[in-house]
C-alpha cells in the first residue's frame, strides 16, 4: 500500500460516520412518522422532497460507510488475487446497491413510476 492510504481510508471512514450520525435523526424521524400512516404514509414521505433527500443521503453515506468497513476486513484477512476481487467486488455491490436504493427512490420522489 502506499504511504499514508490508511490515514485518508481512517479519515474517510470518521467523517462517512460522522456523517451517518447527523443524518441518522432526521431520517429516523421522517422514517417513523412515515410508517405509521402503512404504506400509503411511507410512500407519501418518499415521495416528497425531504423524505426523498433525506433517504437518498443516509444510504449514499451507510452504504460508503458499510462499503468502507468491508474493505478493512478484505484488506485484513485476504492477499493476493482473492484481495484484488474482493476489494473489487465489494465496491460493485456497494454501488449496485446504492443504484437499486437511488432508482426506487428517485422514481417515487419524481413520480415516474406507474
Amino acid at each position: 500500500m502506499a504511504k499514508g492510504s490508511g490515514t485518508s481510508h481512517h479519515r474517510l471512514r470518521s467523517m462517512t460516520g460522522a456523517a451517518s450520525i447527523i443524518l441518522l435523526p432526521f431520517f429516523l424521524l421522517g422514517f417513523t412518522l412515515a410508517v405509521s400512516g402503512r404504506a400509503e404514509g411511507f410512500s407519501n414521505w418518499v415521495s416528497g422532497t425531504f423524505g426523498a433527500v433525506t433517504s437518498l443521503l443516509f444510504l449514499a453515506v451507510a452504504l460508503w460507510y458499510c462499503k468502507l468497513e468491508f474493505d478493512e476486513v478484505i484488506l485484513d484477512y485476504t492477499d493476493g488475487g482473492l484481495r484484488s476481487f474482493g476489494l473489487l467486488a465489494n465496491r460493485v455491490i456497494a454501488f449496485l446497491a446504492w443504484l437499486a436504493a437511488a432508482y426506487v427512490i428517485l422514481t417515487m420522489w419524481l413520480g415516474l413510476g406507474a
